[in-house]
């Protein structure tokens, strides 16, 4: 075999390589792009900024979340459902918990707890409100963007009515 032909062949083996560990990690990438938005999102939202989902919402969201009865269709609707609490809340600070990504083509699906904490007067923390949430995201624009969200309590009382 020629020198070139060797050099040649060495080249075109590193570079399926590479090729196959970049086709191999594709999938961690968008994970890790989908988890990375989400956290940026939750962040906003601890400094009472809603606008950090309301970017990330596409505008076909469906959402449910404990406080509302039906299913809310659409951003203008959950803009005006969470537009005047704007300010008025904070999470000192939260735990993304277990993240999954899910990836199907264009569809990616998140689901994670999320463990929120209170800050008391005598500078200590506690254990706040616990979360599940499911989030749908869709690749719109070359941007991943939220088509549908689900929150629910983790481990929420659920007595029966007139029960102790």
């Amino acid at each position: 075999m020629s020198r070139t032909r060797g050099a040649a062949l060495l080249i075109f083996a590193t570079l399926v390589a590479c090729g196959a560990t970049s086709f191999g990690n594709q999938g961690q990438s968008v994970a890790d792009e989908v988890v990375a938005v989400e956290r940026a999102a939750l962040d906003r939202w601890g400094k009472g900024d809603v606008e950090g989902f309301m970017t990330l919402y596409a505008d076909e969201i469906t959402y449910f979340d404990p406080f509302q009865d039906p299913r809310v269709d659409g951003l203008a609707k959950i803009r005006a459902l969470y537009g005047p609490l704007a300010g008025k809340f904070k999470v000192d600070r939260y735990e993304m918990l277990n993240p999954k990504v899910q990836r199907y083509g264009d569809v990616a699906v998140l689901t994670y707890n999320v463990q929120n904490y209170a800050r008391q007067p005598d500078g200590t923390e506690r254990p706040a409100t616990r979360w599940n949430s499911t989030a749908v995201f869709r690749r719109i624009g070359g941007k991943w963007r939220t088509i549908h969200s689900h929150w629910s309590f983790t481990k929420p009382d659920v007595r029966m009515p007139g029960s102790p």
